[in-house]
């Protein structure tokens, strides 16, 4: 967590309260300025999400949320799926260590493979400037084919990680 996210908390801590949340830490967090001690901050931060019954996933959960919200973003068209989706791989994906996990295809512990792919192909597509990759179609009708590939593998993505673990 950043100085600047930091610096929010007693904003949010006060907005909790005025949306009826209670606990003794909101109070001493919404009371905070800028000039208070980070390390108090995030000491009631903890308490009040404890107070409040909040459990903050683990890191490898995070990324996968963070990816999924980006996801909404895409589907709700808040973002084309190209910009999101390396959004998704730059921002949440690249935030834990899922590389680590491959067992044949980098990302494929998390199905991110295809997904992964098809944005590789498209980064590519885009590298090759007047370069074209095939004969009966223009780079640009490619990377249109690629992007409807990517929304449809994205979709995938989204509801094998949207499903109940078993």
């Amino acid at each position: 967590m950043g100085t600047e996210s930091l610096r929010s908390i007693p904003n949010i801590a006060l907005q909790a309260l005025e949306q009826g949340l209670d606990t003794p830490s909101l109070y001493i967090l919404a009371g905070f300025s800028d000039n208070d001690s980070e390390f108090e901050i995030i000491h009631y931060y903890g308490t009040a999400l404890h107070e409040l019954g909040i459990e903050l996933p683990d890191k490898r959960n995070a990324a996968i949320q963070l990816g999924l919200s980006i996801a909404d973003e895409i589907f709700d068209n808040k973002r084309s799926v190209i910009e999101g989706v390396m959004e998704i791989k730059n921002i949440a994906i690249d935030a834990y260590p899922f590389y680590k996990e491959t067992k044949h295809y980098c990302y494929d512990s998390i199905g991110f493979e295809k997904v992964y792919g098809l944005l590789d192909q498209i980064s590519d597509l885009k590298d090759a400037g007047s370069t074209q990759w095939q004969v009966n179609k223009t780079n640009k009708e490619l990377e249109i084919e690629y992007a409807l590939k990517l929304m449809d593998e994205l979709k995938q993505w989204y509801s094998l990680m949207k499903a109940p673990i078993a």
